[in-house]
This record gives C-alpha cells, sequence and structure tokens, in this order.
C-alpha cells in the first residue's frame, strides 16, 4: 500500500512539473487569438468619444435654489450664491444663465436620494429650492483620511 500511495505521489508531481513547462521557459508563453464581431470595436470607439465629450460630466441631481429674472436678477442671485456658500462650504454651487433667467443649481449627487436628503437639509434656509436632474461633476472620492476622519467624528457624536 505504501508502495501504490509512493507512485500515486510521484505521478501528480510529475504531472504537475510537465503543466509548468518543465525545463523550458519558453514553453509557457503562447498566443492568444481574439476574432471578435468589428462591430464590437466600433462600439467601444463610440462609448469613448461619448465620454470625451462629456467633459468629465455624467448624469446626475442637483438642487435648483433660486431662479430669477428682471432687472437686478444678476446682483440677486449672486447674493443668493454667496449666501449659500456662507452656510455651506464644502457644497458647490453653480451659477447658470438661460436667457431670461438666472439659476442657482447646488450639490453633485449621483443618486435622487442623495440629492433629497440635502434639499431636507436645506429646506429651512432656501424654501423655494427644489430637485432636478443635470449634469454634474464627477463627486470627489474620498480618501483614507477623509474615512478615518467621519468615522472619528461619527464615534465621538455617538459618545456625546
Amino acid at each position: 500500500m505504501k508502495q501504490f500511495v509512493f507512485i500515486v505521489l510521484m505521478l501528480v508531481n510529475v504531472a504537475v512539473l510537465a503543466q509548468i513547462g518543465g525545463e523550458n521557459p519558453e514553453a509557457n508563453y503562447g498566443t492568444i487569438t481574439i476574432n471578435q464581431d468589428p462591430r464590437i470595436a466600433e462600439l467601444v470607439n463610440t462609448h469613448i468619444e461619448i465620454n470625451k465629450a462629456n467633459n468629465g460630466k455624467i448624469q446626475g441631481w442637483r438642487v435648483q435654489i433660486y431662479n430669477s429674472s428682471g432687472t437686478n436678477s444678476r446682483s440677486e442671485v449672486q447674493n443668493a450664491r454667496k449666501l449659500f456658500l456662507s452656510k455651506y462650504p464644502d457644497v458647490g454651487a453653480y451659477l447658470i444663465y438661460q436667457p431670461p433667467f438666472f439659476k442657482i443649481r447646488v450639490g453633485d449627487f449621483r443618486s435622487k436620494d442623495e440629492a433629497y436628503s440635502f434639499y431636507k437639509q436645506i429646506l429651512t434656509d432656501f424654501p423655494v429650492s427644489y430637485l432636478i436632474s443635470d449634469q454634474i461633476n464627477y463627486p470627489a472620492l474620498k480618501t483614507t483620511e477623509d474615512n478615518i476622519t467621519t468615522d472619528l467624528n461619527k464615534l465621538l457624536e455617538e459618545i456625546k
């Protein structure tokens, strides 16, 4: 029985070495040929062109906090933007001019739920605000330090 187990183990060992390529290191390299429909490459190139045309923007949500037209609307919209940024400095505020209206849209939210949550926060300060689907900038990625700081702040709040 011991001899049988020894022979089986030796055969397995030889089979593994044969798969690795044995003593010829070039035996591990080969050529792969991919046969694909040329329309797949066309789709990939179209996708790349669309992304370049969007200039780093994606479809998302913003909260429109101000909308005005008239003779003093430019100065009013700038004052409203300053007020918003003084209360929420970490959130982007974008001034948009669509004749004859000046608008302020805030935030770069990927989902409607995120935008709605922020909308509820600012509703007391900006009661005429509402959600709007818009092209947004890519949200900034949080670094490990940001995550640690956020986690520490949450822990400190729970302790209090």
